[in-house]
C-alpha cells in the first residue's frame, strides 16, 4: 500500500467535525490501511471509496483503493482506480507496475489499430500532469523573456545565441503540450468496463440490438452521451452505445 506523507496536508483541509461524530480524512485513511492489513479488503475499499467520494481523492488513496479491489478479484474497478492514480502520478513505478499486472490478467483484449504517431502522442501526454506542464511553461516562459529583456539592455548584439534558441524551443514545446493536454481533457473522456460481458448496442436503448460484448477491465473512449447511455469507441475503431452503469469514467 501507498502512504504518502503529504496526505497530512490533506487532513488540514478537512478537519474533524466539532461534534466528534465525523472522523477526519486522516483517521479514515489510517482505519482503511488497518482494515487492508487485517485482510478486510471490502471494508478497506469502502473506507477509501468514502474518501474519494468526499473529494479527498489523490494518487495514494486511488492506489490503495485499487489494491483493495484487486484483492477482491474485482478487476474492472481495480484497473479504474489504478488509472485514476496514474493520471495524478504518471511516473510512479508502483502504480505503473500494478496497473500493468492487472491489465495482463484480462481475458479479452482489443487490438489497437491507431497510427503509431497517435500512440506516441498519447504516451507523451500521459507522461506529464496538466499542473506539471503549466508550471514548466510558466517557468520557461519567464526565463526566456527575462533573458530576452536582459540581452536587449546589456547585450543587444547577442539576442539569439544557441542557449536562447534552445530555451525558446523548450518553452514552445511545453506550451504546446500544455495546450494539447487541455484539449484532450475537454474533448476526450475515457472509461473502464466494470461489468463482465458488458453489452454494446447499436443505439442508446435496451431495445437496440447488441453489437458486441466487452470484457471487464477494458478501456474505452467516451464520445457522446444520451441520457443514461454513452457512445463509446474502441481502439480498433468499433463504436456503439453502452449503459453508463456498466463503465466507470477515469
Amino acid at each position: 500500500m501507498k502512504q504518502l506523507h503529504w496526505f497530512l496536508f490533506f487532513a488540514l483541509l478537512f478537519p474533524p467535525a466539532v461534534s466528534g461524530e465525523t472522523k477526519s480524512p486522516l483517521a479514515v485513511f489510517q482505519e482503511a490501511n488497518g482494515a487492508y492489513r487485517g485482510g478486510d479488503y471490502s471494508q478497506a475499499a469502502s473506507l477509501y471509496e468514502s474518501l474519494a467520494t468526499q473529494g479527498a481523492g489523490n494518487a495514494s488513496i486511488y492506489y490503495n483503493l485499487a489494491n483493495a479491489y484487486f484483492k477482491q478479484d474485482r478487476l474492472g474497478r481495480a484497473i479504474l482506480y489504478y488509472e485514476k492514480a496514474k493520471r495524478l502520478a504518471p511516473r510512479d513505478r508502483d502504480i505503473s507496475a500494478n496497473l500493468g499486472h492487472a491489465r495482463g490478467l484480462l481475458e479479452y483484449r482489443i487490438e489497437d489499430k491507431r497510427n503509431w504517431y497517435a500512440k506516441t502522442g498519447e504516451a507523451i501526454l500521459a507522461y506529464f500532469t496538466p499542473l506539471e506542464l503549466g508550471i514548466a511553461s510558466l517557468g520557461l516562459g519567464l526565463l526566456f523573456w527575462t533573458s530576452w529583456a536582459f540581452s536587449l539592455y546589456f547585450r543587444p548584439a547577442s539576442r539569439w545565441g544557441w542557449r536562447r534558441k534552445a530555451l525558446l524551443v523548450f518553452t514552445l514545446g511545453s506550451l504546446s503540450l500544455w495546450f494539447l493536454k487541455g484539449i484532450q481533457a475537454l474533448t476526450r473522456q475515457e472509461a473502464i468496463v466494470l461489468k463482465s460481458q458488458a453489452a454494446v448496442r447499436y443505439g442508446p436503448s435496451f431495445k437496440d440490438q447488441v453489437a458486441l460484448r466487452l470484457g471487464e477491465g477494458l478501456k474505452v473512449g467516451v464520445r457522446k452521451q444520451a441520457g443514461e447511455w454513452d457512445r463509446i469507441v474502441l481502439t480498433n475503431g468499433e463504436t456503439g452505445w453502452i449503459y453508463q452503469e456498466e463503465i466507470g469514467v477515469i
